[in-house]
């Protein structure tokens, strides 16, 4: 039982020194920037016809399947920042306790012989007792503002130890609280936020996802160069609560709208892949190739075409028609007009007798008139366009911001307040013999000049900047 107790306790010693191991840090940090890369050369949250188009069919199976075009929502991603959140846990309470105490530590006391082994310090006297040195180097430290404690030896030597800046010795674990709460952000985000795209038509209302709201797209606009490039584009939005308009806002790039914690970006632009605004069909005689007046039908509307007792009824579109044969279902394999298609509805006497697809490019591929000497043709579209609104819910993100806020604090007490430490011993007598030493944790050099100044107060003699630092 006893070598039982003693394997597991040197497993979880081994996994816990895993856990709290820099490597382990590091490695993880690279393949989030591994990925990250991946990220962004991959675009993120679009429409699937996006990544057909871009990576043809084999590679966008494969980025759909690994989840690279909503990575960061991902489950995979999400263990791997919270494997980031345990490291950082592990790593600082490994080495926070020791820095904690010794903040708490009340006794400063030190080994007087350091000033001898440290590289900056001085030697010399002030031409006055034990006692009046010590509260004139003392009334010195005071008013450099350093926090001290003093102590007396057997033989009346009396060691003082002085110190400011403690406080900066926590940067880095400041630093590391501040990761974890922005991890901590990013992950609450990842789990109850959601980022999606939808391609919104002029009057077309939409729902919000895991909100009691509706999203109505008003107009949308382009704006131009004077050369006739894009220069803008815009959205006027409206949200609707219980069938009220609540909010109206006008959205462009950079200008979001935000509601309920929901943010709609103005994002792209298009041509809707799946419909149009209106059609122009004509009637053509098989045998004699005759094409009559064209009559146009708007989406989701109906006409009666001239000279028949059909009626045709517009019911489908798709951009770059394809043909899934498992499924017996027809899709656009991209979102570019490059194989447009229309699906009518012909109906005699109220009947339904045929849904044929016509084709703009191949015009009479299939007959839509079936055993007659007729046809429809595609002779023209007007195509719909759309606004590309990004939305992004994040429940997460003034989490971030407070992290933000607090790794800010971390980088201040890390990079511009050092723990600065003075010694002094002074040997008892009538000229008492003074012994100073200094050490800094970071910015040796600036500490130098520094340390200079301060025996420079303390001794009323201005040194030569280029004297051995050393001293005797």
């Amino acid at each position: 039982m006893t070598d039982k107790k003693a394997a597991n306790s040197g497993a979880i010693r081994a996994v816990w020194k895993l856990l709290a191991s820099v490597k382990l840090t590091i490695f993880i940090l690279i393949a989030l920037a591994a990925v990250s890369i991946i990220g962004t050369f991959v675009e993120q949250n679009k429409p699937i016809e996006t990544y057909y188009q871009a990576y043809g069919q084999k590679w966008a199976d494969i980025i759909m399947f690994l989840k690279f075009d909503s990575m960061y929502n991902s489950e995979w991603f999400s263990v791997m920042m919270l494997m980031l959140l345990v490291n950082i846990v592990a790593c600082t309470y490994e080495r926070f306790p020791s820095k904690w105490r010794s903040l708490l530590k009340k006794d400063k006391s030190f080994d007087p012989s350091m000033i001898d082994r440290l590289s900056t310090r001085r030697s010399f006297t002030l031409g006055k007792n034990t006692a009046d040195t010590k509260s004139h180097i003392l009334a010195v430290l005071k008013k450099k503002r350093y926090k001290f404690q003093e102590f007396k030896a057997g033989d009346g030597t009396v060691s003082i130890f002085a110190w400011k800046g403690l406080i900066g010795r926590f940067g880095s674990d400041i630093t590391h609280v501040s990761l974890f709460v922005i991890i901590l952000g990013a992950v609450i985000g990842s789990y109850w936020g959601y980022k999606d795209f939808r391609a919104v038509i002029v009057g077309e209302t939409i729902r919000v996802p895991d909100v009691d709201f509706h999203l109505r797209l008003d107009k949308f606009w382009m704006e131009y160069y004077p050369s006739g490039q894009i220069k803008q584009y815009n959205s006027m939005l409206t949200v609707v609560e219980d069938g009220k308009d609540v909010l109206n806002k006008h959205i462009w790039v950079n200008e979001p709208l935000f509601h309920k914690g929901v943010r709609f970006y103005q994002s792209s632009y298009g041509t809707a892949w799946n419909m149009v605004e209106e059609i122009e069909i004509s009637l053509k005689n098989i045998k004699t190739n005759e094409v009559s007046k064209s009559v146009n039908i708007k989406w989701g509307g109906s006409a009666e075409i001239p000279g028949t007792e059909y009626v045709a009824r517009l019911s489908g579109y798709v951009s770059d028609f394809a043909f899934d044969e498992d499924s017996r279902t027809v899709y656009s394999k991209s979102g570019e007009v490059k194989n447009p298609a229309v699906q009518i509805d012909i109906y005699k006497e109220g009947d339904l007798i045929s849904r044929p697809w016509l084709f703009f490019n191949f015009p009479g591929l299939i007959q839509a008139i079936p055993k007659t000497d007729h046809d429809l043709i595609l002779t023209g579209f007007r195509n719909l366009p759309y606004s590309g609104l990004s939305i992004t819910k994040d429940p997460g993100t003034n989490i971030v911001w407070i992290g933000s806020g607090i790794m800010g604090v971390g980088f201040y007490l890390a990079f511009f307040v050092f723990y600065k430490r003075i010694m002094v011993r002074i040997k008892p007598g009538s000229d008492a013999e003074v012994g100073i030493a200094g050490v800094i944790n970071k910015n040796q050099l600036g500490f130098e000049k520094e340390f200079r100044i301060l025996v420079e107060t303390i001794t009323g003699i201005e040194e030569d900047y280029d004297d051995d630092l050393e001293g005797p």
